[in-house]
């Protein structure tokens, strides 16, 4: 049943890094939208709530005269108003697409457990929120589609239980459209995205160093295909809503109003369970198939000096620095927050006592892991040094799966949790003990299973983070491979470094 599980999670993971790898063909792999769809959904609510400002400016928030306010915003002649409307509409869109893919991508990957529980539970928050923002942004249009979709809610609310029907009777039926109905829609039309704004603060408040904007030429492409849009197909509204006059056909927002195509193949009442058995199963997710989960780092303070490097490092900010406990001379200490730790190492890898080249008999680091330390990362190093003369050194990241084939005694592969973890250091000390080369085989570009370590790696081999590797280490017999589950790629690494061995004797 294990190996079962396992299999499945690999075969999910293995599909997700072929979309990715997919996609590198078309964007620039730094750039690539998959792995970027919580930072576009972002910032394209962002957009909606700017473009929704404007619109609301010049809007008539009456019965009488919603309809003529929307076309007279598509049909503007200096067409500012048809780009805002475009842009607020085309932007929610996007806004519902991004959101799932990146629900769902999340959940194909398994990060819903242990430290990352917070950010799962507050972002699905952001699903109801966005619903009831973007249909009763739908109602102040009050053209054809928006009768629609207020009746269908009004049925829909009915067959809620407590006073939901009477809460339909007083807003939603034909009787009561009037303009007490508009200030309600506005209120929740505006309010809610207030809310929703609150949600996803909260959805950021346990990860450090956070990107909540793509990349500067993903946001702008992103932006100019929307405006694009919105001029090569403006939003514009159907017929005046008539009460009398019910259309035989009407096309709906598949975004945001699917939900009454589902009420009428299910009843009102169907829907309502399929709603409750999603929103329970999402919400039971983090205590569901719980995986068994690693110790925290540990703090040795005989080795730790306040330097902080650790908790600047720490991708869900897990470490923390606090007054010192015991008598040495510094003023702080590191300290572990179990619930938020990662277990990646990436601390033990920023920590400058986790060099190598320390002479005592059992390297110890001021933070490290239990399950993996510092001092068994070097004594494999060693080992794999003394049984191979000019060896290349790959050292790995576990959860990446890329392997060079054992097809020469000349590589020896090292695993680690996260790159990160790796100090630079012990590059360093490979080198200097004779290895032909290193490689260091990562997730992909943008897609570190801990966020950070390909950032963090490549920054101290580049000498721009601390602890960084040192400027006279040859960088031509060090590479850095975004692989991903890619083993071929870390042998076309390896290859490159014997043969630049071979050209140079």
């Amino acid at each position: 049943m294990m190996a079962t599980a396992m299999g499945i999670g690999g075969r999910i993971r293995s599909g997700d890094e072929a979309m990715g790898a997919l996609l590198d063909h078309v964007f620039p792999a730094a750039a690539n939208p998959w792995r970027h769809l919580g930072a576009l959904a972002f910032l394209f609510f962002v957009v909606c709530i700017a473009t929704g400002t404007y619109a609301y400016a010049l809007f008539d928030t009456s019965l009488a005269g919603a309809y003529d306010s929307g076309r007279a915003l598509t049909g503007d002649p200096h067409l500012v108003g048809r780009l805002a409307r475009g842009l607020h509409r085309y932007s929610a869109d996007a806004f519902v697409l991004a959101t799932a893919l990146h629900l769902v991508r999340e959940a194909a990957r398994g990060h819903f457990r242990a430290f990352r529980a917070w950010s799962w539970l507050s972002g699905l928050v952001l699903v109801p929120l966005a619903w009831i923002a973007g249909i009763t942004g739908f109602w102040l249009a009050w053209d054809e589609r928006a009768l629609f979709s207020a009746a269908a809610t009004a049925e829909w609310l009915a067959a809620w239980p407590l006073q939901m029907a009477t809460f339909a009777r007083n807003f939603l039926t034909l009787e009561a459209m009037n303009d007490r109905f508009f200030s309600l829609a506005i209120f929740v039309h505006i309010g809610v995205p207030l809310f929703a704004l609150a949600a996803t603060w909260a959805h950021f408040l346990r990860l450090s160093h956070v990107h909540a904007w793509p990349p500067r030429s993903l946001t702008i492409g992103s932006v100019a295909t929307l405006a694009l849009l919105s001029f090569v197909a403006p939003v514009a509204s159907l017929g005046r809503a008539d009460p009398l006059a019910a259309p035989a056909t009407l096309a709906i927002d598949w975004f945001f109003l699917f939900p009454h195509a589902i009420a009428d193949a299910i009843t009102p009442a169907g829907l309502t369970l399929a709603i409750l058995a999603f929103a329970l199963s999402t919400i039971a997710m983090p205590w569901t198939g719980r995986r068994a989960r690693s110790a925290a780092a540990i703090v040795d303070l005989a080795n730790c000096n306040g330097c902080a490097r650790c908790a600047a490092d720490c991708p869900f900010g897990a470490v923390v620095m606090v007054a010192r406990s015991d008598a040495r001379p510094h003023l702080r200490e590191a300290h572990v927050i179990p619930d938020l730790c990662a277990a990646c190492g990436i601390c033990t890898g920023a920590c400058p006592s986790s060099t190598p080249f320390r002479r005592m008999a059992r390297l110890a680091s001021g933070i490290d892991l239990a399950q993996r330390p510092v001092e068994e990362l070097r004594a494999e190093l060693d080992r794999a040094l003394a049984s191979s003369e000019r060896a290349v050194i790959v050292f790995a990241c576990a959860p990446a799966h890329a392997r060079p084939s054992a097809r020469t005694n000349r590589v020896a592969t090292i695993t680690a949790e996260c790159t990160a973890m790796i100090p630079s250091a012990f590059i360093e000390y490979a080198l200097r003990a004779g290895a032909a080369g290193v490689v260091i085989a990562g997730c992909r570009e943008g897609d570190c299973e801990y966020r950070l370590g390909d950032r963090w790696t490549e920054e101290r081999i580049a000498c721009e983070r601390a602890p960084a590797l040192r400027r006279h280490v040859p960088r031509e017999r060090v590479r850095v491979v975004s692989c991903g589950s890619d083993g071929a790629a870390v042998e076309r690494a390896v290859a490159s470094l014997l043969d630049n061995e071979v050209s140079h004797v």
